[in-house]
């Protein structure tokens, strides 16, 4: 029996802790921060001597609330979450050589120049003055990292109106940029991690891949299929971003699904079929 241990009980690690649970054939667990600080070198230390993991997956971060902004605001705890605490996690994860997954995300590129692959160098990361400390955040620990898989994920959504889904977000928010992102459909994303941990690949060395559903949508045909599955807002208005009054940039890029079909033989949904299965199971919910 595989022991998987998923640190963060967030958005992406709740869900994923229910996915895996249901395989008898893996004991899984997990846990927040308040019981164990995975900011803690010394307690890591303590817990892995104790158990015998298999898969360590980092599901924590520092997201911002209620949006990346909260970053520029909160710099140390933005880097200790998503840069330190997981540098030093992976690498004790390589004492103990135990496989090491770690979610993060693509908000690390900018612009339509080409859909980036995981081999490009990230122009809304580090070193990029204009970048949000988010961005610069999660960039820094793909430089500082060299062991386990990186997945990068971006505007995640799910089959529940989630407060966390970029779906939901969408309802929720009355003025509308009209912009081209990937996204990444949680249940598929699940899917993934699940084929993966059965199949017992190993996440020793350092790879990373993007995961988001090919083909991503504009704002304005996400719009569309949310108001043909009656989910919309009647206030909801067309801005510029420079009226939002932000205060970090943010990334607007789409991501290259490549290596996640030719390597690892994932076949994602388009993102429109994607968006459809999700709006679907939210009306059938309700």
């Amino acid at each position: 029996m595989q022991k998987i241990l998923i640190l963060g009980h967030g958005y992406v690690g709740s869900y994923l802790y229910g996915e895996l649970n249901k395989n008898k054939k893996s004991d899984v667990s997990i846990v927040r921060r308040e019981f164990l600080d995975y900011t803690n070198s010394a307690e890591l230390i303590k817990w892995f001597k104790r158990e015998k993991f298999d898969y360590v997956i980092n599901a924590f971060g520092f997201t911002g609330r209620p949006n990346v902004d909260e970053g520029e605001l909160k710099p140390e705890l933005c880097y200790e979450l998503n840069t330190f605490a997981p540098l030093k996690l992976s690498a004790i994860c390589q004492c103990f050589n135990i496989n090491y997954i770690h979610i993060s995300s693509g908000c690390i590129y900018t612009n339509y120049e080409k859909e980036y692959n995981e081999y490009d160098e990230p122009n809304f990361g580090f070193f990029n003055e204009e970048s949000s400390t988010y961005s610069k955040s999660k960039h820094a620990f793909e430089l500082g990292c060299d062991y386990g898989l990186t997945i990068r994920v971006r505007m995640p959504f799910c089959d529940k109106l989630h407060g966390r889904s970029y779906l939901t977000k969408i309802k929720k928010y009355d003025n509308l940029i009209n912009l081209t992102n990937s996204k990444t459909y949680i249940p598929q994303l699940l899917d993934f991690i699940k084929q993966y941990v059965s199949e017992k690949l190993e996440a020793k060395k350092k790879d990373i891949v993007n995961f988001v559903q090919p083909k991503a949508l504009a704002t304005d045909k996400v719009i569309e299929l949310m108001k043909e599955y009656k989910l919309e807002n009647s206030n909801w208005s067309w801005v510029q971003f420079d009226e939002l009054n932000c205060i970090a940039n943010r990334s607007n890029c789409i991501l290259s699904t490549d290596k996640l079909k030719n390597k690892y033989e994932f076949d994602a949904m388009d993102e429109e079929l994607a968006i459809r299965a999700a709006l679907n199971n939210i009306l059938m919910d309700e």
